[in-house]
């Protein structure tokens, strides 16, 4: 493990337990080692290969885009085992560059290494629960490592699905799943005889088995209802809608369950669903917008009875922490929210930039503040290192402190009678969903 693999290793252990609510491993990797190319789907940009380096125990080497890589970057992500692979869209002879990527790919499978790439090769700008179509790049690389190692050792291509509620907010869920892994090695005899159309079948198998890891909607049209059925029934993977004695795994079987129904659905049935939507959830998702509210803000405000006296009691215990915290994140915070809300265009970028930032530049902002204190307060070495430990939790505090009076006082705006309406509308959508059976 290289030195900066290694620091960022320490420091997202930290950092992701604050920025996820809850975190699952379905089917778990127990080896650190190992050669297997990982092929990941890239729903959150900057936040993936932070998630499945970190959050699963296999230490890999990231295939990473050739265009982030310059003469001061090199060595620096040399140092956090990133590689870069060169894309068609980028321009310039991309096969004959990759030649010497699959080069340095195979020396860090023969070494026993693995390997991570995130098939789809882009991320969308808005996040949406589906797999585009996987590249061929990991077929490729693996059976290239076999040809120049003389298949005397064993390379697995294995799909990762990681699973968001939503990446792009704080105190959200992530579920990552693993495919069965496939063997390489097995398929030497139909590689040597045709090797496009044996690379070209196991990159439709791996697709098939990485669309079974994650939420996969197939139809456009389908997208945005998925995600309306799942908020409206708290069931799926939605990050706020959702009833919490549901576990994680639950909601994302559900949430692939519904993906499948709605991927089965014949023309009959798409009609159908078609005209509710139009005729029943727009409606009511815009008169919602229209006013103000949110579902997730409706069901509270509305119809969970103790959602306020149990707010109004957090926000209690949670307001020593945003007072530190606006001492030891709020400068920080403010100035990093800034910077990448201005210099980075597209939003799916955010949230892993910031926390990037955060996680170099709080410490070092803490530390200062902590050497100015100790001229004043005279404490054990020790003492000062569990202070600083202590910081993280204050950190979640701050943040859980300002969401929950946020909503607090916005609740004060509505009262049970004007809510009413509403809460008939959706009662309704309810009804008429359950006749279709979803």
């Amino acid at each position: 493990m290289r030195p900066l693999y290694f620091i960022f290793w320490i420091g997202l252990g930290f950092s992701f337990r604050l920025f996820f609510r809850r975190i699952k491993e379905v089917r778990p990797s127990k080896k650190r080692f190992g050669r297997t190319i990982f092929v990941s789907n890239h729903p959150s940009a900057f936040l993936d290969p932070l998630v499945v380096s970190r959050l699963r125990k296999p230490i890999v080497n990231f295939m990473t885009r050739s265009d982030v890589f310059n003469r001061f970057t090199r060595p620096i992500f040399w140092l956090a085992h990133m590689l870069p692979i060169y894309r068609q869209q980028d321009g310039g002879n991309s096969q004959e560059k990759n030649k010497m990527v699959f080069k340095k790919a195979t020396q860090a499978l023969a070494r026993n290494r693995n390997l991570l790439i995130f098939g789809e090769g882009i991320t969308d700008d808005i996040f949406e629960r589906r797999l585009k179509p996987i590249k061929k790049g990991a077929m490729r690389i693996g059976f290239t490592a076999l040809e120049d190692l003389d298949w005397k050792v064993e390379i697995q291509v294995q799909g990762i699905g990681i699973n968001y509620t939503d990446p792009g907010l704080l105190r959200s869920d992530v579920l990552i799943a693993a495919a069965q892994p496939i063997v390489l090695n097995d398929y030497k005899d139909a590689y040597l005889e045709n090797p496009g159309k044996v690379i070209t079948e196991l990159n439709r198998e791996l697709e098939s088995r990485m669309q079974a890891q994650i939420t996969h909607v197939r139809s456009d049209e389908h997208v945005r209802l998925h995600e309306q059925i799942m908020m409206l029934n708290r069931k799926g993977m939605n990050a706020s809608c959702y009833d919490p004695k549901l576990s994680l795994q639950a909601r994302w079987d559900y949430a692939r369950q519904l993906a499948d129904q709605l991927n089965s659905c014949n023309a009959e049935q798409n009609s159908q669903l078609s005209s509710f939507a139009s005729e029943n959830l727009a409606p009511y998702f815009d008169q919602l917008q229209k006013n103000g509210l949110s579902e997730a803000e409706l069901f509270w405000f509305a119809l969970d009875k103790n959602w306020k006296i149990r707010t109004f009691l957090k926000a209690l215990i949670q307001l020593p922490f945003f007072l530190m915290g606006l001492i030891h994140f709020a400068l920080p915070h403010f100035f990093v929210k800034r910077f990448v809300e201005s210099k980075f265009k597209r939003k799916v970028f955010w949230s892993s930039a910031k926390m990037g930032m955060l996680l170099a530049l709080l410490p070092i902002w803490n530390l200062l503040l902590f050497v100015l204190a100790s001229a004043f307060i005279s404490l054990d070495g020790y003492i000062w290192v569990l202070l600083f430990i202590a910081l993280n939790p204050v950190a979640l505090g701050y943040y859980l402190f300002i969401k929950n009076t946020t909503l607090l006082v916005k609740s004060l705006r509505y009262n049970a009678q004007s809510l009413q309406s509403f809460v008939q509308h959706r009662n309704t959508v309810l009804a008429q969903l359950e006749k279709l059976q979803f």
